[in-house]
């Protein structure tokens, strides 16, 4: 993808076209980003730091608290997995147990476990558990985005 940056000190608001032969995964991706402000800031070891949406493989609540989980990483952010999920859903996140949300385009590999239950295979080599109640939601948010291409 070409991007073109031009600054126009004159410009009374800034503004950005976005230009696209087909309407495909990057393409939402990058308009989700841009028109919610999806930055956040998660807390580790006393240090407050920016995330990016799309370093996030999966949030998790342990102990009422929300983390979000990143290739090596864990921060802690100041809201829920609901609000994760109503957040950055456009960006991937899906809900996948009562306590976890999972970014879609980090996982690499779907398998059956035991209690109709599925194992997801994150691209960092992690391992998250799929409970069955949230199967069909997770399944028809994949079906949605290959249908999308």
């Amino acid at each position: 993808m070409k991007i073109n940056q031009f600054r126009e000190p004159g410009l009374e608001e800034d503004y950005m076209d976005v230009h696209y032969r087909e309407y495909n995964d990057e393409i939402r991706r990058i308009l989700a980003l841009t028109e919610s402000g999806n930055t956040l800031w998660g807390k580790r070891e006393g240090v407050q730091a920016c995330l990016s949406p799309e370093e996030i493989y999966y949030f998790e609540t342990v102990d009422r608290k929300c983390f979000a989980c990143l290739k090596e990483e864990v921060y802690q952010v100041e809201f829920g997995i609901q609000s994760a999920v109503e957040r950055f859903g456009a960006l991937g996140f899906v809900r996948i147990s009562k306590s976890a949300a999972v970014n879609v385009y980090k996982v690499r590999q779907l398998t059956a476990d035991m209690n109709m239950r599925m194992q997801l295979l994150l691209d960092n080599g992690e391992k998250v558990v799929l409970n069955r109640g949230y199967k069909n939601e997770f399944l028809q948010f994949i079906k949605e985005r290959r249908t999308q291409k």
